[in-house]
């Protein structure tokens, strides 16, 4: 009986997780069907609004308009005191999207819009298999990862794709840390930087497993090299903290100094939805289930002070990276371990 049970609930697991894909592939058609490319200006000035074919097309040349990809892939650096400065950093990923986008664009002129949406879906899909690898999520939790999911692609979103990436990324370093497979996660995490520079952040996820200094440490050295070599046309403006976390005044986004001109309810909302609800969660499960795992709290407490500090205050799609931490944090207790 209890073999039948246990075949029962290893079926509705896959369905749940095959469903997973579908549903991944609905939410993110869903959003960019919802894009605000689908409002044009005529000559006239009247706001026009395209659908289907024509929405796909102008999607698709926003994909492969180099315009779009100069200031990353062409531009020197320099610290200007914008965010965008740093975006330098990431051009081997960009460029690699870019030409994939390009070649879709050959075969077809709506190619890339569903090489986007196939893409990103993908990811995405592989990040909550490779979890359910690592900790055998409840079917809950998987639900849990989808509503989270959803929630993230219903507002406007800037750099969607970096957080997709980085949290594709962060799933894989959590297995292998797990795993104790150094090689695989030191790969990962250098990807991952190459991605977006927090990406450092994930070498880390060694330490809530395992004890093993020494071995990050030869790693970060074969890493920080390697990254400098690939971008050594930026080292003069890497050396300047300000290139990483401008101090500026950054215009067209909401700042910390904006809060003192928001109304009460609007903050509590922001604060609530972006931080205390995400975090909040992952810090209930460290204290109710008991996780004795200092370096899994140190890395979350990294990841709020970098959202805090780093990246715009609705910059909401980044909450997308600490989504396998809140898995994490359901399961963890399970591997307690006291590290000091």
């Amino acid at each position: 009986m209890e073999i039948i049970r246990l075949k029962l609930f290893e079926n509705q697991k896959k369905i749940i997780i095959f469903l997973s894909l579908v549903i991944i592939t609905v939410i993110l058609v869903n959003y960019f069907g919802n894009s605000p490319l689908q409002y044009k200006e005529t000559e006239n000035g009247n706001i026009l609004k395209i659908q289907g074919y024509e929405l796909k097309k102008e999607i698709s040349y926003k994909l492969v308009n180099a315009d779009n990809y100069s200031v990353i892939l062409y531009n020197e650096c320099e610290v200007t005191g914008d965010l965008h400065d740093r975006h330098k950093l990431r051009w081997v990923k960009i460029w690699l999207l870019k030409n994939i986008y390009i070649f879709g664009s050959n075969i077809n002129e709506t190619l890339p819009y569903y090489l986007n949406i196939f893409l990103h879906s993908i990811l995405i899909f592989l990040t909550l298999i490779i979890l359910n690898k690592t900790f055998k999520l409840e079917n809950l939790h998987i639900i849990f990862y989808l509503l989270f999911i959803c929630f993230i692609f219903q507002q406007q979103l800037s750099e969607y794709s970096f957080s997709i990436f980085e949290l594709f990324f962060a799933s894989i370093c959590i297995y292998a840390s797990k795993n104790k497979n150094l090689i695989l996660l030191s790969l990962l995490s250098f990807l991952a930087i190459l991605n977006r520079e927090s990406g450092i952040i994930l070498l880390l996820s060694w330490f809530i497993f395992n004890n093993d200094y020494k071995k990050i440490i030869i790693s970060l050295i074969i890493i920080s090299i390697s990254y400098l070599l690939i971008n050594y046309k930026h080292v003069n403006c890497m050396i300047n903290p300000a290139f990483f976390v401008p101090f500026e005044y950054q215009k067209n986004q909401v700042n910390i100094s904006d809060i003192k001109d928001i109304e009460i309810i609007s903050t509590i909302k922001l604060f609530t939805i972006y931080f205390i609800i995400p975090f909040g969660i992952i810090f209930y499960n460290y204290i109710v289930k008991e996780i004795r795992n200092k370096s899994f709290l140190i890395i979350t407490l990294i990841y709020l002070v970098t959202f805090l500090v780093a990246t715009p205050l609705l910059h909401i799609s980044t909450r997308m990276i600490i989504l396998p931490l809140i898995l994490i944090s359901f399961h963890l207790h399970k591997f307690n371990k006291i590290q000091s």
